[in-house]
């Protein structure tokens, strides 16, 4: 097959998502889209995993397609892929371990849409939480914002990881994992236990984070005459 060039790709792009395809011709599209994931020209890799993201054909076969997008040498393509492969749900599955490598990626953007794509996956993103705990001390807002997200959607089977979030020498990792182990089970033994012992900690962010969420765990109960 002779090399695409981008001109033609941004064709075939458009013609999927605005117009769509006959059935008989997808299969081909298909062929055409895997073959173009190593074209010499960035360009086309990353219009390849726009147009793979949308095609109608078996999601199976497009997730395969976009988990070898991950590994493309370009950090735009890598970023594609990793966003797309959060919409495809069950039929990702498959892909949690490939987007729990890319938190380890050199560009901030893929480790960011990583995230958010195992964050769609819910408790069967789990085995991601010992990569996705460290994030919490990344440099960039956002980053932070969307792994405390996806954290909280494992939910209690993130507790484990986070709880490792105490030995952090950064103090303000350890704040943010005190924070949300209160959010995501604040009657578990376990972390009330943690919090508890966080309250003497050497830093003073972590002590004051530790004692409110004790507060508000307590307080309620004492209410309610428990």
């Amino acid at each position: 097959m002779e090399p695409l060039s981008p001109q033609v790709m941004h064709k075939l792009v458009f013609t999927i998502l605005v117009h769509g395809l006959p059935d008989a011709q997808t299969g081909l599209a298909l062929d055409v889209l895997l073959d173009a994931q190593s074209n010499p020209n960035p360009q086309v890799r990353e219009l390849a995993v726009v147009a793979l993201a949308e095609l109608p054909v078996a999601p199976a076969r497009r997730v395969t397609g976009l988990v070898n997008a991950l590994r493309d040498p370009s950090s735009r393509v890598r970023r594609r892929a990793a966003r797309a492969l959060g919409d495809f749900g069950v039929y990702a599955l498959p892909a949690i371990q490939a987007l729990t490598t890319a938190l380890r990626d050199p560009d901030p953007s893929v480790r960011r849409d990583a995230a958010g794509s195992l964050g769609r996956f819910g408790p069967s993103s789990a085995s991601a939480v010992p990569a996705l705990v460290p994030m919490l001390g990344d440099p960039e807002t956002r980053t932070r914002v969307v792994v405390a997200t996806t954290l909280k959607r494992i939910g209690g089977l993130a507790i484990p990881g986070l709880l490792v979030g105490f030995r952090y020498p950064d103090p303000e990792l350890r704040a943010r994992v005190t924070t949300l182990i209160a959010k995501i089970a604040p009657q578990d033994d376990a972390v009330i236990a943690a919090l508890r012992e966080a309250t003497a900690d050497q830093n003073e962010e972590v002590r004051t984070r530790a004692s409110e969420a004790l507060d508000a765990v307590t307080i309620p109960l004492a209410t309610a005459g428990i």
